[in-house]
């Protein structure tokens, strides 16, 4: 998979969440970090950390099963966000 697909699976998830009722604050503020780290790990040259990689996947999973339930639409395109990651070696 190449970057611009994630970057296209980014602005996917921004939309639904913009959409979505009940999002909190809190996962809002987490979403924008996470997308600052994805963009800045696709924007190195160097190979990414493995501790880099970790922590943007950790924070991928905790939101997917936060919205779960709620947002069931959030969390599938969360694990889309997630594999997209996972094919570029992230």
């Amino acid at each position: 998979m190449e970057p611009h697909e994630l970057t296209t699976k980014l602005a996917q998830l921004h939309a639904e969440l913009s959409q979505a009722k009940h999002v909190d604050p809190e996962s809002l503020e987490l979403l924008r970090q996470l997308t600052t780290d994805i963009s800045r790990l696709l924007d190195k040259e160097e190979e990414t950390s493995r501790e880099d990689a970790e922590e943007v996947t950790s924070g991928l999973k905790n939101l997917m099963l936060k919205y779960e339930s709620e947002h069931p639409e959030l969390a599938i395109t969360l694990g889309k966000v997630a594999d997209a990651l996972a094919a570029i070696g992230i």
